[in-house]
């Protein structure tokens, strides 16, 4: 099941992580489209979770929004998935969601 949206402005937002590197950078991807830059919520140190929004005009239809991020080192998140186990889990995060009226 996807997500619903209405048409228009919608707050896409969520938290990202890089311990002991922090998140200098966190981009969205509205389906093949090119990469846009979220705002970035204030960074409390560089061993926390940061959060992010962004704003999407929504059109109608389905859509996949992808985001990744990068740290402060400059490393752009990979996007090769991979469980957590053994050295941790990558990979971009994306979901699907119908606009609808």
């Amino acid at each position: 099941a996807s997500a619903r949206l209405k048409p228009g402005t919608n707050a896409i937002a969520g938290v990202s992580w890089a311990q002991t590197r922090g998140i200098a950078k966190v981009e969205v991807r509205i389906d093949a489209g090119e990469w846009k830059e979220a705002l970035l919520g204030q960074e409390l140190n560089r061993s926390t979770w940061r959060q992010w929004l962004y704003e999407w005009d929504a059109p109608i239809g389905p859509h996949t929004l992808t985001v990744r991020a990068t740290d402060s080192l400059g490393q752009v998140q990979t996007s090769h998935r991979a469980d957590p186990i053994p050295d941790g889990a990558t990979g971009w995060h994306s979901v699907v969601v119908t606009v609808s009226a």
